[in-house]
């Protein structure tokens, strides 16, 4: 399967600046949202298989970044969705950790390159990067968080 940035980073799945103050309720509204654009048929199936990961592990990876994500049936194509928030708060009591930036990643089921894997490890790697990070919390619009971001699918 060939990803290109247009189909796994969404401009229409980035959120900026939300008054949202757990990880319950950006998992809702991150899921809502996938809904409503197509890309996900049934938001409670996939939100719970997001939560039944998270319980297994955490998500949060520091930098007051998280990175819930889920395999289904229901997602109908792989995406990468941002949240940042106007707050940090609290994403799990296991941890402790602070969060502002919630990337939300979906697959398919069918998912044999694991795509997830490609894109959390490019995530990832870009995350380590202070002027990435500096950017990803500072940019005030969807235009240029969606360019910055579509920079991760240079190794996809």
């Amino acid at each position: 399967m060939n990803i290109s940035a247009n189909n796994v980073i969404r401009n229409d799945m980035i959120f900026l600046n939300k008054k949202i103050n757990s990880k319950q309720e950006a998992l809702l509204f991150l899921t809502e949202k996938a809904q409503q654009v197509g890309i996900i048929n049934t938001q409670n199936e996939f939100l719970n298989k997001v939560l039944d990961r998270e319980a297994i592990v955490s998500t949060a990876v520091g930098y007051q970044i998280a990175m819930p994500h889920g395999k289904s049936t229901v997602v109908q194509q792989p995406f990468v969705g941002f949240l940042r928030t106007t707050e940090l708060f609290n994403w799990s009591e296991q941890d402790n950790e602070m969060v502002n930036m919630i990337f939300l990643i979906g697959v398919p089921e069918e998912n044999e390159d694991n795509i997830h894997l490609k894109v959390i490890s490019q995530l990832s790697k870009n995350l380590l990067n202070d002027s990435f990070r500096e950017q990803l919390e500072n940019l005030q619009n969807n235009t240029q968080i969606y360019s910055l971001l579509s920079s991760i699918n240079k190794n996809l």
